[in-house]
C-alpha cells in the first residue's frame, strides 16, 4: 500500500514547501480532467501531510508502533541496564520511530 509520502515522492522528513511543491508537480503531471483517479489520489495525499501537525497525525495514527524489543534494546544500549523511567521509554519510542523516519 502506498504512503501519501509514496505518492507525492518525498521523504518522509520533508518540509511544507517540498511536500507542496511536490503536489503541485504531480497536480501538473495528472491534472483532474485528464486523470481524475490519480488526481484524487493525489489531492488525499497532500491533505493528509501537507503541514508538519498532519504529517506527525498521520504517522502516529497510520504506522505500526515500535516492538518492545526496540524499547527494550535503547534502555540497554549504554552498557549497563537503567530503569525504565518515563523519560527514557518517551526517549526511546521517539528514537524508534525516528529510525522508521516517523517523526
Amino acid at each position: 500500500m502506498k504512503t501519501p509520502f509514496d505518492i507525492l515522492d518525498v521523504s518522509e522528513d520533508a518540509t511544507d514547501e517540498v511536500i507542496k511543491k511536490a503536489y503541485l508537480q504531480k497536480v501538473r503531471q495528472y491534472p483532474p480532467e485528464r486523470a481524475p483517479e490519480q488526481f484524487q489520489n493525489i489531492r488525499a495525499a497532500f491533505e493528509a501531510i501537507k503541514t508538519r501537525h498532519q504529517r506527525l497525525k498521520y504517522q502516529l495514527f497510520h504506522s505500526e508502533p515500535p516492538g518492545l524489543n526496540a524499547l527494550l534494546e535503547r534502555c540497554l544500549q549504554s552498557g549497563t541496564p537503567q530503569r525504565l523511567t518515563a523519560e527514557l521509554f518517551t526517549q526511546a519510542l521517539n528514537e524508534s520511530l525516528t529510525k522508521k523516519q516517523l517523526i
